[in-house]
């Protein structure tokens, strides 16, 4: 059974249009910056577009280090094993011999049962690299 041309044709000119609407777009990065035992540690927020899901990205030197999105980003644990011999290592992983993690995350502040912030904080393994860094939603 097929439906009646004009209810067709208004169905697919409805679809049309909403796939045409204009999409929020996301909101610029914002990055800050911290030193810490001579390397650049870099804690950033990519604001997703109109109901997408934020990332915080953490950087050290340049080199990502891990992206999380928002949802799982208030509670991280990181693991590393560094292996026996020669190999290639940042230097905050063989502080503690064999194993090392980066743990912290970026938690919620809210106000008024609204989420107005969230402040990251991440040790890699006793080194505070990130601190207090506080991102504000507007």
């Amino acid at each position: 059974m097929s439906l009646p041309f004009t209810f067709r044709s208004a169905l697919l000119l409805a679809t049309a249009a909403a796939t045409c609407l204009p999409v929020q777009a996301a909101a610029p990065r914002q990055c800050q910056q911290q030193t810490v035992q001579n390397m650049n540690f870099e804690m950033c927020l990519q604001p997703g577009a109109a109901f997408r899901h934020d990332l915080y990205l953490l950087s050290m030197n340049g080199q990502l280090l891990a992206a999380l999105v928002d949802d799982f980003a208030e509670s991280v644990v990181l693991e590393h094993t560094v292996p026996e011999g020669p190999s290639i290592e940042f230097p905050l992983s063989r502080q503690a011999g064999g194993k090392v993690q980066i743990t912290g995350g970026c938690v919620p502040v809210s106000k008024d049962d609204t989420e107005v912030a969230r402040v990251c904080n991440f040790h890699w393994g006793k080194v505070h690299v990130i601190k207090d860094v506080r991102f504000e939603f507007n």
